[in-house]
């Protein structure tokens, strides 16, 4: 298997904005995000070009960091392997910061 195209450094980053992310959608009244409703605008815009483009790999990122889906149970649903969904992921991570970075 190949590596995934992200470093730990970038995929931290990632996960980060995911988790802000995910926690403004969650708890959206009680809130102060450092995030603006241009920011979600954005965030809303890559996801769309993102899913046009790299559709697995956004399903994935969705599922797992947004509706908190472990990466176990989408590889038995999709009858692969763990690692091969987390590379997914990652390289989703990867296509994600390069959409999100072209603000």
């Amino acid at each position: 298997m190949s590596k995934s195209l992200i470093t730990d450094k970038e995929y931290r980053r990632f996960e980060n904005i995911m988790f802000e992310l995910w926690f403004y959608l969650e708890h959206k009244e009680n809130f102060s995000s450092k995030f603006t409703t241009e920011d979600i605008e954005h965030i809303n815009k890559v996801f769309e070009q993102m899913n046009a483009e790299h559709p697995r790999e956004y399903k994935i990122i969705v599922r797992h960091h947004l509706k908190h889906v472990y990466y176990t149970a989408i590889a038995r649903e999709q009858g692969v392997s763990e690692g091969y969904i987390r590379k997914l992921a990652k390289n989703g991570a990867y296509y994600f910061l390069q959409l999100y970075d072209d603000k």
